[in-house]
């Protein structure tokens, strides 16, 4: 009974470890010249690599062309990235922005009323 309580607490542990690993990033592409469907091409293709990469498509945005991904906390992994990004600005010109997912306000929060 008590190596199984054991064993349950190693998991809820790695588990745990293994979901807090992650950093939130916002990809966005600016509008271009570039007809629209070949920017949904390269998108797509972008959303494909970040899951080939260990990442995950968390949120994809309706106004903009852009989505919200989860990426393990792992240099290596954020520079194969912006490796691909800037290879795809480069080789057709499809410019990006990536920034790292944060909670915005207006108001400096030490100005609210309490």
């Amino acid at each position: 009974m008590k190596v199984s309580y054991f064993v349950f607490t190693l998991i809820s542990i790695f588990t745990m470890a293994q979901a807090s690993s992650l950093s939130s990033y916002i990809v966005t592409f600016p509008k271009t010249d570039n007809v629209a469907t070949e920017q949904d091409n390269i998108i797509e293709d972008v959303k494909k690599y970040v899951v080939d990469i260990g990442g995950k498509i968390t949120h994809e945005y309706s106004l903009i062309k852009g989505f919200t991904v989860d990426l393990p906390d792992n240099d290596e992994v954020l520079d194969s990235l912006k490796e691909r990004l800037n290879y795809i600005e480069n080789e057709f010109g499809t410019k990006f922005n990536l920034e790292k997912d944060s909670e915005v306000h207006a108001l400096n929060r030490d100005h609210l009323a309490a």
